[in-house]
C-alpha cells in the first residue's frame, strides 16, 4: 500500500534543554505566503491522536475564511514517539499533583511534571518552532483535550503570558478543581482569551450506552467527574473573576460524549483562536 502523505507537514523528536525523553513534535506550514507579522501559531496537545484531522479542518476552513471564521496558521502538534508509555507521560506532563480521586483509587501514574513540561514548550519548543515557520510570536494557542484541557486551563490561570488564547475541550477539572479555582484568583485582571467546550453526554450515559454491561459504574464515574457542570461553572466563574478584559466563551456540543467531542470541536476551537 502507499502511504498517505500529509502535504507541507513533518515531525521530528525534540528533548527538553538539559535531557530527558523527547517529545515527537508534528509541524504543519501554511501553503501560502507568510503576512508581516507572521502566522498565528497553534500548539495541539496529544498530537499522536488528531493531528492531522486538525491540520485538514484549518487548512478547509482557510479556503473560505469569510465563511468560516478560520484562516492559515501554523499548527503544532506535542505528543510521543512510538513505545513511550503515552498514557503515563501525559498524566506526568499535564499534572501539577495528585487527582483528587487518588485517594479512592490510588495513583496509577507519575504525576506532578506540569512545570517541566511548560518549561520545555517554552524553552525549546518555541524557539525551534519560531525558527522553522514564520510565526507571530504574540499569537500563540493552546489546545488540549481530557487532562490536557486541564493543563490548558492552568497555564491559563497561572502563567498567562505564555499564549494568548486557551482552548481547553472537554477539560478534567474534577482532577484538580481547587488549584484551577486558586488560579483563577491569581489571574484577576489579566486579558486572557478563553473558550471551553464540552460534549453535552459527558456527565450521563447517551441512548447508545444504556445497555453497556458496564454502564452503571461508567454513569457512576460521569455523575462524579460532572464534566458538563464544572466546565459551565468554571468558564461563568473564570468570566467573573478576569473581568472584562478577558474574552471567556463556553459551548455544549449537542449529540457529543467525551471520546466523540474532538472532531466536532476543532473548527470552533480555530475559529475561536484565529479570530482578528
Amino acid at each position: 500500500m502507499n502511504p498517505v502523505i500529509l502535504p507541507d507537514a513533518q515531525w521530528f523528536d525534540l528533548a527538553p534543554e538539559g535531557g530527558g525523553a523527547p517529545y515527537r513534535i508534528f509541524l504543519a506550514r501554511p501553503r501560502v505566503a507568510a503576512p508581516a507579522e507572521g502566522f498565528p501559531v497553534v500548539y495541539m496537545l496529544d498530537a499522536n491522536a488528531g493531528f492531522a484531522t486538525f491540520v485538514e479542518v484549518m487548512r478547509r476552513g482557510a479556503v473560505r475564511p469569510q465563511a468560516t471564521g478560520i484562516r492559515e496558521a501554523v499548527i503544532v502538534g506535542i505528543g510521543y514517539p512510538e513505545g513511550d508509555d503515552h498514557r503515563a507521560r501525559r498524566h506526568l506532563d499535564y499534572t501539577a499533583g495528585p487527582s483528587e480521586e487518588t485517594p479512592r483509587q490510588g495513583a496509577a501514574h507519575p504525576h506532578g511534571g506540569r512545570d517541566a513540561f511548560l518549561a520545555f514548550i517554552e524553552r525549546t519548543l518555541k524557539p525551534r518552532i519560531a525558527a522553522l515557520a514564520p510565526v507571530e510570536a504574540v499569537n500563540a494557542t493552546l489546545f488540549g483535550h481530557s487532562l490536557a484541557g486541564w493543563f490548558t486551563l492552568d497555564v491559563m490561570t497561572r502563567d498567562p503570558a505564555a499564549f494568548r488564547t486557551h482552548v481547553a475541550v472537554s477539560p478534567s477539572i474534577w482532577w484538580d478543581e481547587a488549584r484551577l479555582l486558586e488560579g483563577l484568583a491569581l489571574a484577576q485582571g489579566t486579558a486572557v482569551r478563553a473558550a471551553l467546550m464540552v460534549g453535552e453526554w459527558e456527565q450521563a450515559l447517551s441512548p447508545w450506552q444504556q445497555g453497556r454491561p458496564d454502564a452503571g459504574e461508567m454513569a457512576a464515574r460521569r455523575a462524579r467527574r460532572a464534566m458538563v457542570d464544572r466546565t459551565r461553572a468554571f468558564a461563568a466563574l473564570a468570566a467573573e473573576r478576569l473581568g472584562a478584559q478577558a474574552q471567556v466563551s463556553f459551548e455544549l456540543l449537542a449529540g457529543e460524549d467525551h471520546a466523540s467531542v474532538l472532531p466536532s470541536a476543532m473548527a470552533r476551537a480555530l475559529r475561536f483562536a484565529l479570530a482578528t
